[in-house]
């Protein structure tokens, strides 16, 4: 039975651990990998390891060719800060630019990345294009945003060479570089991969969990604290799969960099405790008192330092870590086998577990300390560990069933209670099952909000960033010109004064239709509806753009009746029309006209704002409401925009139950209809 068992466990440790051969794949030479040979689709991904083309303290342009400095060769995977000894400039923290010239076989057009622990802040681009951003690398501490993540990026290649550019800043962290390496392959396959990992990482977080959860519950109806301390390893193991495999709970939990770092060590530095516990626990006679009271006091200290110290100290413990961790495990095994000499229990079985997980943590925490390249295997092991367990218990419980054989009704009923245990337990794994898919809906619904949201977020900074402060340093400057020019003309200071009211004018209007589009986005817009005359508020919209009027010489006819009015949210429609006539204005050339009419049909108030101007092309307009897209064109004399006004006026005008057409052509002009509920009848 005990030899079976054994091989049973044996071959598993083969299967799962099977992708840990070696490949013998293509390597980079002085900057350049030679795939054009290479099959992917029989071979499959590869890893883009070897010589690589580094620019230190170099941040390259990926859009300009040719730009490139002074430049070494630098082996990948791997930190930069190996190369200290050969050149003293380079030191662990600073930024640098990696560049590989990729030269891949025929009819490819799509290739994809995984990248693997650079463990600091990086960008990644393909041929020129921004694939992806890990943080934001900038060229000092105070620039530079840390992210830890290990993303699948797919890019497009026009030709069979490409050219991957990768920015790398590191002001923080122990490791410098490209530490954890990258891996390349066909879209199709990278994904089949990365659906593979998620299986098995579900598969191995469910085991967990539902062990761990298990032994809880076997604490609390018998308080034997090695199985609290089992179960409590169990969570922690389901927790380090989440963050080895990045399940999409992590993306979710959009934690920063800082966070995920400490999250990582705290994972791995509460394992000493927990199994130091529960050793001692399940050999209290074997385990001297003062060596526990010593490795529970070290191990509080690592994970103290964790919790209140910057990365920049905290994660230089990971060695000192591994060292007393080899340490302890030595400890356990002293322990292990003082009890099997003293005649324990299944300690043979125990022992045979704990070197299966020893050698898997030696394995993971060789790799995070960069000694070897292989794989993280410690959750494989760990389920080992717990086939072993379960073995333990099978085995005393078939003790116990030898003894008991004279009690056949006895075992009989024990039988038949032990079937209906596992029809529950079948029956929880059910429900379990569903919750994690709502859950997993949920969180997938949770993350395209986010995604959106962010999206919002991007376009918001960049219209401050650009529309917002152009004009705002328009006016600056005209005021400066001002001040330090007391014997400027009348002439001259009444131009730049115009200037500084029409800057002032399109700040006001981009001002006010950011918050009004805010409001839109977060769902706070709403709508207070009023009857009002439609000609006095029309009256101060002209009033409020007579500036723009008057500068491009334009010609305004208004047939608005007096007895026109609207039940709509006046402030809300006052935007829309101020809007709208400030397009006319900045499309319509100079000495140009605008036409305003309104009408009653169908009770409604129908509005129409009709200009000579230079029109909409058809691609354009098509594009005008889209909410995925933001489109600025420039006004007949270089008039900016942010792309917000005529999306602002259709939501203003839906939330107002009413409708809007844009009639246009290019260079034909353009009529833009709105139809609003009327005031009276």
């Amino acid at each position: 039975m005990r030899i079976l068992t054994l091989t049973y466990l044996f071959a598993f440790v083969f299967i799962a651990l099977a992708n840990l051969h070696a490949q013998d794949s293509p390597v980079a030479v002085k900057g350049v990998i030679d795939l054009r040979e290479y099959n992917f689709k029989a071979d499959g991904p590869l890893d883009l390891k070897g010589e690589y083309e580094f620019y230190w303290n170099q941040m390259l342009n990926p859009a300009i060719e040719g730009d490139t400095g002074e430049m070494i060769y630098v082996e990948v995977p791997g930190s930069w800060y190996r190369l200290r000894k050969e050149y003293p400039e380079i030191t662990r923290y600073g930024f640098a630019t990696y560049r590989l010239i990729l030269l891949l076989p025929e009819r490819v057009s799509e290739v994809s990345f995984k990248i693997e622990d650079v463990l600091s802040a990086s960008g990644y681009f393909l041929n020129g294009k921004a694939l992806e951003y890990l943080g934001f690398p900038g060229v000092n501490k105070y620039q530079t945003v840390i992210k830890y993540s290990r993303p699948l990026v797919s890019g497009s290649v026009n030709n069979p060479e490409a050219e991957l550019l990768i920015r790398v800043s590191n002001f923080d962290h122990r490791y410098s570089g490209i530490v954890g390496g990258i891996k390349m392959g066909m879209p199709d396959q990278m994904q089949n991969e990365r659906q593979k990992d998620l299986f098995r990482g579900h598969f191995l977080i469910g085991a967990f969990l539902i062990i761990g959860i298990y032994f809880l519950g076997l604490y609390l109806i018998r308080s034997e604290h090695y199985r609290l301390y089992f179960s409590l390893l169990c969570l922690l193991m389901a927790l380090r799969v989440v963050m080895i495999l990045e399940l999409p709970i992590i993306g979710a939990l959009n934690l920063n960099g800082l966070t995920t770092a400490r999250l990582d060590l705290l994972n791995i530095y509460f394992f000493a405790p927990f199994f130091t516990l529960m050793i001692r626990s399940i050999f209290p006679i074997d385990f001297p008192d003062w060596i526990f009271r010593i490795v529970i006091w070290i191990s509080a200290l690592f994970i103290a330092i964790v919790v209140v110290s910057p990365i920049s100290l905290f994660s230089y413990t990971l060695p000192y870590f591994f060292i007393f961790f080899i340490l302890v495990s030595l400890v356990f095994l002293y322990v292990v086998v003082l009890a099997w000499n003293r005649g324990r229990s299944h300690t043979p079985a125990f022992t045979f577990g704990l070197l299966i997980l020893f050698a898997g943590t030696l394995n993971d925490m060789l790799n995070e300390i960069e000694a070897i390249d292989t794989v993280y295997i410690v959750q494989y092991t760990m389920f080992i560990y717990l086939l072993v367990y379960a073995y333990i218990f099978a085995d005393k419980s078939n003790h116990l069933q030898k003894k008991a054989e004279k009690l056949a009704m006895e075992i009989s009923q024990v039988r038949n209670n032990l079937e209906n245990l596992v029809e529950e337990r079948t029956t929880e794994l059910q429900s379990m099952s569903k919750q994690l898919e709502r859950q997993k809906r949920k969180l997938e619904s949770t993350n395209r909000d986010l995604v959106e949201a962010m999206n919002a977020r991007n376009r918001l900074f960049a219209i401050i960033g650009h529309d917002v402060r152009a004009p705002i340093g328009y006016t600056r400057q005209a005021l400066e010109m001002i001040l330090e020019n007391r014997e400027m003309s009348d002439k001259e200071r009444d131009e730049l004064l115009r200037m500084m009211a029409s800057s002032s004018e399109i700040t006001y209007n981009l001002l006010d239709n950011l918050l009004v589009w805010g409001r839109s986005q977060t769902g706070k817009l709403k709508v207070t509806p009023v009857k009002f005359k439609l000609k006095p508020l029309l009256d101060e919209s002209l009033e409020l753009v007579n500036i723009g009027l008057h500068e491009k010489n334009l010609k305004v006819e208004v047939y608005v009746s007096e007895d026109h009015y609207l039940d709509a949210d006046r402030d809300q429609m006052f935007i829309v029309i101020r809007n709208l006539l400030s397009n006319a204005i900045k499309f319509t050339p100079d000495n140009g006209s605008i036409y305003i009419s309104s009408k009653k049909q169908k009770g409604e108030v129908v509005i129409s704002i009709r200009d000579t101007g230079i029109g909409i092309p058809k691609a354009i307009k098509e594009k005008l409401f889209d909410a995925k897209t933001n489109v600025s064109t420039g006004g007949t004399k270089g008039e900016k925009g942010s792309g917000l006004g005529l999306k602002i006026c259709n939501e203003i005008i839906q939330s107002n139950q009413g409708w809007m057409k844009i009639d246009s052509e290019s260079a034909s002009g353009s009529t833009i209809m709105i139809g609003i509920k009327t005031g009276r009848k």
